[in-house]
């Protein structure tokens, strides 16, 4: 299937609507948009305060949230599911600052990145799934540092290996009130944050583009990788699929 290849002739969303956290750039901004082109209605949950309606889709909806605000969150729910009923979640924001060297990571920062990752994932499918519709799926954004961890990330990866666990145990619980949860793991993508993250290592010879393609397919990783899987799960086609970690990281942990 090429870039451009337009999803909705394959998986027709009309009717539903999501909720994408962290969906204004990067991963979380190519899974709007796909979820917007197959039909869905679709609103952004972001906390980047710059932002202004006009810059989204049309036919988007954005409410400015932190995550971590409880009263934010239920409102942006609410906001998400109106009259109809939720039909999909995104658990897509978080961040990734480089942890740095074990012994300087304070408790402050592992704190703020377990608030930020987990708990705030945790909080957001379950005021989602209140008011979700059967037939409903939640997709939660996990890692492939989940599965492998790697030296000066170790409260990221920890952060993102209980996101299995979430997902998981989440599945177990509203399989039967007819509720997927899945997780995606992505390998390393090309998205403004990896670039931020990457660019200090320039100076000492490291090839950003080299670094990002460095899988077994040899192909750098497109946030649009991310969104077709999300599409995949969210969508009919994965009925009977809950529970999974699906990793799309070109091989990289093969």
């Amino acid at each position: 299937m090429g870039e451009n290849t337009e999803i909705s002739e394959f998986i027709n969303l009309s009717g539903k609507r999501a909720l994408v956290t962290g969906g204004l750039k990067g991963i979380g901004k190519s899974i709007t948009s796909r979820l917007s082109e197959c039909g869905a209605k679709v609103l952004v949950a972001d906390s980047d305060p710059t932002v202004k309606q006009e810059e989204t889709d049309e036919k988007v909806d954005f409410i400015q949230c932190d995550i971590t605000d409880s009263s934010q969150l239920i409102e942006a729910v609410s906001k998400a599911a109106g009259n109809d009923g939720l039909d999909f979640l995104v658990n897509n924001a978080g961040i990734f600052p480089t942890t740095g060297p074990l012994e300087q990571a304070t408790d402050e920062f592992v704190t703020r990145m377990l608030e930020v990752n987990v708990r705030a994932q945790f909080s957001a499918s379950r005021e989602a799934s209140k008011q979700m519709n059967r037939n409903g799926a939640i997709v939660n954004i996990s890692s492939i540092a989940a599965l492998r961890g790697g030296a000066n990330i170790t409260a990221y990866s920890t952060s993102k290996a209980a996101i299995i666990g979430l997902t998981q145990s989440f599945a177990q619980e509203l399989g039967p009130k007819g509720i997927r949860v899945n997780a995606i793991a992505p390998g390393i993508i090309d998205t403004p944050g990896v670039q931020e993250q990457l660019e200090p290592l320039k100076a000492g010879g490291l090839d950003i583009s080299a670094a990002i393609a460095a899988n077994p397919l040899r192909m750098s990783g497109n946030p649009d990788y991310i969104a077709r899987a999300t599409l995949f799960l969210v969508s009919g086609l994965a009925e009977f699929i809950t529970g999974h970690l699906l990793v799309v990281d070109g091989g990289s942990t093969a």
